[in-house]
C-alpha cells in the first residue's frame, strides 16, 4: 500500500508541473536575480523521459534528453541521505546487468526497470536536481557541444511545484570530464549544505569540520599496524604509497574534493606491481578515474574508501575488495 501511495505522489509530481504552469506561470519560473527571470519547460513531460540511466559515473540514477529546441537535458535523482547515495554505485552490476563493450537495448531496457523499481517508491528521499545547456551550444546537425558553453542547475522544490535556479557555469573544453557532474557536486549544490563531506556516514558541512593539514597525515597507516598491510602517505608530493602483499603495490595521486577529504587516483609510474590478470592490457585501465577516497578524521585515524580500478572496456571497476578493514591508524615509523 504504501509504495502505490508513494507511487502515486509521483504521477502528481509529473502532472501539477504542467498544471501549474497553466493556472500559475510563477511556478514555471526560475528567478535568476532581481530582475532577470527564466522560464523553463515541464522538465517532467513525458517526451523528455526514454527511460533511467546511469550518470558517467554509474553512481546516481538519471534520465537525459537532447534536442534542437531545449537543449541537452539530464536530470539527477541524489538521495538526500548521502550514506545512502553509495547503494548506487556500480547498481547495474550489482544487479547481474552487465555494461558490455557495446550496451544495447535489453541492457537499457533492464537497467530502467531496476532503477525504477527502486527510486520511483521512495522519490520523496530524493533531491532532483536538473542540468541544461541551452540549445544555441550545440551543433544544429550533430547535437555535439560547441565550446565553450554554459551549463545551468536548478533545484526541484515539490512544495512549491517548481524549479529554483541554483547555478550557472561554463564549461571551455571536453578535457579532464568537464562535461560530467560529478556527484560531490552536486552534493555540494544541495540546500542548507555548503560543502558537503562525508565523515562516518553523515551529512556535514564544512562549517562543522575542523580543517586537518595533510601534513599531519604524513607517515605509515594501516588497520592492523603488525600487518604488512599499509600505505604511506606523502604530504610533500601529494602522493600515497599502497602495498598490499600477495596483491599489489603502487603509488597513487591525491586530489582535495572536500575538507579533510581526498581522492586518488593510480600513477603510470611506477607501475602496479604485480600487475594482476584482469589488467594485463594497461590501456584498459582508466587512470581518471578516482581508485578510493581517504578522509582525515583526526591526526590519528583516517577512512579509506576503496572503490576499485575503473576498466574502460568493460565499463566497471575491478579489483573492488578493499584491502583495509575499518578505520586506520597511524603506525609508529
Amino acid at each position: 500500500m504504501r509504495n502505490l501511495i508513494n507511487i502515486f505522489n509521483f504521477i502528481i509530481i509529473l502532472s501539477c508541473i504542467a498544471c501549474n504552469g497553466q493556472e500559475n506561470k510563477k511556478s514555471s519560473s526560475i528567478e535568476i536575480s532581481k530582475n532577470q527571470v527564466k522560464i523553463l519547460p515541464d522538465l517532467f513531460d513525458k517526451k523528455y523521459f526514454h527511460g533511467y540511466q546511469l550518470s558517467p559515473d554509474f553512481d546516481y540514477p538519471i534520465y537525459t534528453h537532447t534536442d534542437n529546441k531545449i537543449g541537452d537535458l539530464t536530470i539527477n535523482f541524489i538521495n538526500k541521505n548521502v550514506g545512502k547515495q553509495k547503494e548506487w554505485f556500480g547498481f547495474d552490476s550489482k544487479n547481474g546487468i552487465e555494461f558490455g563493450d557495446d550496451p544495447d537495448e535489453t541492457y537499457f531496457n533492464n537497467l530502467n526497470k531496476i532503477i525504477k523499481t527502486k527510486l520511483e517508491p521512495n522519490l520523496t528521499n530524493y533531491y532532483i536536481i536538473a542540468e541544461n545547456i541551452p540549445a544555441k551550444y550545440l551543433d544544429a546537425k550533430t547535437l555535439d557541444y560547441k565550446y565553450p558553453y554554459k551549463k545551468s542547475y536548478y533545484l526541484y522544490d515539490d512544495e512549491k511545484k517548481a524549479w529554483k535556479f541554483i547555478k550557472e557555469k561554463t564549461v571551455n573544453d571536453g578535457s579532464n570530464e568537464k562535461n560530467i557532474t560529478k556527484l560531490q557536486e552536486l552534493n555540494e549544490m544541495l540546500p542548507n549544505n555548503g560543502n558537503i563531506s562525508i565523515i562516518s556516514n553523515k551529512l556535514v558541512t564544512d562549517s562543522t569540520i575542523s580543517e586537518i593539514s595533510l601534513v599531519k597525515a604524513n607517515g605509515n597507516w594501516s588497520s592492523d599496524c603488525n600487518s604488512e598491510n599499509q600505505i604511506f602517505i606523502s604530504s610533500d608530493i601529494n602522493n600515497v604509497q599502497f602495498n598490499i602483499p600477495n596483491r599489489f603495490s603502487m603509488n597513487a595521486q591525491l586530489k582535495k574534493i572536500g575538507t579533510n577529504i581526498y581522492e586518488f587516483y593510480f600513477t603510470d609510474f611506477p607501475p602496479i606491481i604485480p600487475l594482476p590478470d584482469n589488467m594485463k592490457n594497461w590501456d584498459d585501465i582508466d587512470n581518471k578515474k578516482a581508485v578510493g577516497r581517504i578522509e582525515l578524521i583526526s591526526d590519528s585515524k583516517i577512512k579509506l574508501s576503496w572503490f576499485g580500478f575503473y576498466h574502460k572496456k568493460l565499463k566497471k571497476n575491478i579489483q573492488t575488495e578493499n584491502p583495509f578493514k575499518g578505520v586506520l591508524l597511524k603506525c609508529e615509523s
